[in-house]
């Protein structure tokens, strides 16, 4: 397993600096481009599945253009998305592709572009600009239903039921939800559009044990991370004289912010309480304690990205695909079995 010293080494920067930064200290001061580096060796010495090697390059395909959600700074405040994107810079590699970082105002590409890989949650305005920018176009992580092109996403139905079980089978039964979305970059008949959100209720309302007193939502565009820290401390504030059992987060960087709202509060993890969350992104096992997540294969997301538009390429009459890559239970360090449940 790759540790902070190895990341330290591959950056020539000190292990505590790049502890501090992995656990977003709010107290350092270091530019993005440093986080940036010490977040992207992180994501690239955690992957797991590169092959090193590069396969005969397709003159016919030399160019890609990938149009991102997100900046540099937000990337860094979201590395979900920066771990898709380093994903997809592996599969270009050995594909021996060329990747043109593009935005959706650059509607007129290069006639040596083959198609265009989109990377994160856009809104439906600029879906439909994307959208007009080549005949072959890949989505990856947006959530609205593009009939006409292909899309991959993780699959967070199954995650946060794989979480959610895990917690009642450690014998969990109060157990709060903490989360965020923005639903303008999100698509559905529901009140809440995140698939883990819906999922929390319907799972926990299914086995009895769903808690609206416990339920800490908001609606925003701020950082995961300070969503995460104010939530927590407005669970910790309001159930100051009995917590829940157990956090369910919706995603690792919002986990954070809780874990910070806990710790600042002398609130221990998991003695008091568990966290579990979604993503397992490279930074949660570097937490102390490290993050009981479930893992989303991000980088497998943008391998698959990557292929499926070679395939869309090759054969742009075939029909589109809603591929969902299943995701896994990483068992940590914060969700402790309790026995008297009530």
């Amino acid at each position: 397993m790759t540790t902070i010293k190895d990341i330290a080494e591959k950056t020539d920067l000190s292990i505590a600096t790049v502890s501090r930064v992995l656990n977003y200290d709010p107290t350092l001061s270091v530019t993005d481009e440093t986080k940036q580096k010490i977040f992207e060796t992180a994501e690239k010495l955690n992957y797991t599945k590169h092959i090193e090697k590069k396969m005969k390059r397709d003159e016919l395909l030399t160019n890609i253009a990938v149009v991102q959600w997100l900046d540099m700074h937000e990337e860094i405040e979201d590395i979900y998305y920066m771990s898709i994107r380093i994903g997809v810079e592996r599969r270009a590699a050995e594909l021996g592709f060329s990747l043109l970082k593009v935005t959706p105002n650059d509607q007129v590409l290069n006639e040596d572009v083959a198609g265009v890989l989109a990377i994160g949650k856009f809104d439906q305005k600029t879906v439909n600009t994307i959208a007009k920018m080549h005949k072959n176009v890949v989505f990856i992580g947006s959530n609205y239903p593009l009939n006409q092109f292909d899309t991959i996403n993780g699959d967070f139905v199954q995650a946060a039921e794989l979480a959610l079980t895990y917690l009642i089978d450690n014998g969990h039964r109060e157990i709060a939800f903490i989360g965020a979305e923005n639903k303008a970059t999100l698509h559905g008949f529901r009140q809440y559009k995140s698939p883990a959100i819906y999922t929390f209720i319907d799972f926990l309302s299914y086995h009895g044990l769903f808690d609206d007193s416990l339920f800490y939502f908001e609606e925003t565009t701020k950082s995961n991370l300070d969503v995460g820290y104010a939530l927590g401390q407005q669970l910790i504030r309001d159930n100051k004289d009995q917590l829940p059992t157990a956090i369910f987060v919706v995603n690792d960087g919002m986990a954070l912010g809780v874990l910070n709202a806990l710790r600042e509060n002398k609130i221990a993890v998991p003695d008091d309480i568990s966290v579990i969350s979604i993503n397992d992104l490279s930074v949660s096992q570097y937490l102390t304690p490290a993050l009981t997540t479930v893992k989303i294969f991000t980088e497998e997301m943008g391998q698959v990205g990557l292929d499926t538009l070679h395939n869309r390429i090759n054969n742009s009459n075939s029909i589109s695909k809603r591929i969902i890559i299943s995701s896994k239970l990483i068992e940590r360090d914060t969700v402790k079995k309790i026995t008297d449940t009530k």
